[in-house]
């Protein structure tokens, strides 16, 4: 009840979160209407006919040879927005988006984990980190994401466009100057796209406003991005390499890689820095599968503040993160969701272009739960 009642009483992130909403409510409609249509367009009618009366014949177009690699995408990685999409359950799945499990019309073949229509996914998030003593810090963060994909040039070298809002409740210890409330605000240009049957690249940057919506100065101002490539090694074994740019004060690039080994169908390890992953299919029906997972992530973020004297300033947050998840997917198309939880410890809230000293706060737990589509 408590938490409820602080949340009516930030009315800017109220308001924001709204909208975004309203605005996924309809994507999501829209989407819907064309699975309908795709569905129709299987299920319709036969390879080739002929009509007496036209005499019209109509010709099939050629089916597509695919070998293994057309079935294997890149391994999800990126920014900070990237290091905790939701859970990817095989090699079907590009980044971020659910597995294929429809057939497409012969001859015009979607890239594997590909949705028809323009909306891919439409993301909704809350994240607790309590405050747990009188020297921790306690965040609330909700999050809100729409990913569109267009062809760039054609749909099997995507162009994915995902616009994010996140805002986070600060219930800070006494003493310390800290913002009540956080705020960001961005948009993502990502381009995949393979290169031979082995070789794949995923590019991407993000400019973005990071503040308390009190200091608007260019301070609030990152472009992140990421470039990696990833080698087929095997059928079940995946290299990838590559490099993340945060724009941040404390660490501005992040190298990062590792592998990705699918030894079965029901295991999937993603052993790559900075967020390794292990997961596992415990259970398996005609309508879902669902997966156990363990993960280590490198959290926090950088926004422009104002001090409580007026003092424009730079504030980063910095902690490591141990985290076991649950996720079901659906067998089709449709809602998404997971819940995880885990310890954060190593925190620390650094300061810049400000006399304010380096604050530790002490280690609590985390508690996160998303749902998407």
């Amino acid at each position: 009840m408590l938490f409820f009642t602080v949340i009516s009483e930030r009315k800017p992130i109220v308001q924001a979160i709204v909208t975004f909403w309203i605005v996924g409510i309809a994507l999501c409609t829209v989407a819907r209407a064309d699975e309908s249509e795709t569905a129709q367009s299987l299920s319709g009618t036969p390879a080739a006919e002929h009509s007496p009366e036209s005499g019209d014949t109509i010709i099939p177009l050629p089916a597509t040879k695919e070998t293994i690699f057309d079935r294997i995408r890149l391994a999800s990685l990126g920014d900070p927005q990237d290091l905790s999409e939701p859970l990817l359950a095989d090699d079907l799945a590009p980044p971020g988006q659910p597995r294929q499990e429809f057939e497409p019309p012969a001859g015009r073949k979607l890239p594997p984990g590909a949705k028809p229509g323009l909306l891919q996914q439409d993301l909704y998030s809350i994240t607790e980190l309590p405050k747990l003593n009188p020297d921790g810090l306690g965040l609330t963060t909700l999050e809100k994401t729409i990913t569109l994909g267009l062809p760039a040039p054609t749909v099997n070298s995507p162009m994915l466009i995902t616009a994010g809002f996140v805002g986070t409740l600060v219930d800070k210890p006494v003493g310390v100057d800290m913002p009540a409330e956080l705020y960001e605000g961005y948009v993502q240009a990502r381009w995949l796209r393979k290169i031979g049957d082995r070789l794949g690249v995923d590019l991407a940057v993000s400019p973005g406003w990071y503040s308390d919506f009190k200091n608007d100065t260019p301070q609030a101002l990152r472009i992140t991005g990421h470039g990696f490539g990833a080698w087929e090694a095997g059928e079940n074994l995946r290299i990838v390499a590559g490099l993340i740019y945060l724009d941040r004060y404390d660490v501005n690039m992040l190298p990062a890689g590792g592998l990705v080994w699918t030894p079965a169908d029901d295991k999937r390890f993603e052993l790559i820095f900075p967020r390794p992953r292990l997961a596992w299919r415990v259970a398996e029906s005609q309508r879902a599968a669902q997966w156990l997972y363990l993960a280590a992530e490198f959290g926090g973020n950088q926004w422009a503040t104002q001090s409580s004297a007026g003092r424009d300033q730079v504030m980063v947050i910095r902690d490591y993160r141990l985290l076991a998840g649950w996720e079901r997917r659906p067998a089709n198309l449709g809602l998404n969701w997971r819940v995880e939880t885990g310890w954060v410890f190593g925190r620390t809230v650094q300061y810049y272009f400000s006399t304010d000293e380096t604050f530790n706060p002490s280690s609590t737990f985390l508690a996160r739960a998303g749902i998407w589509y």
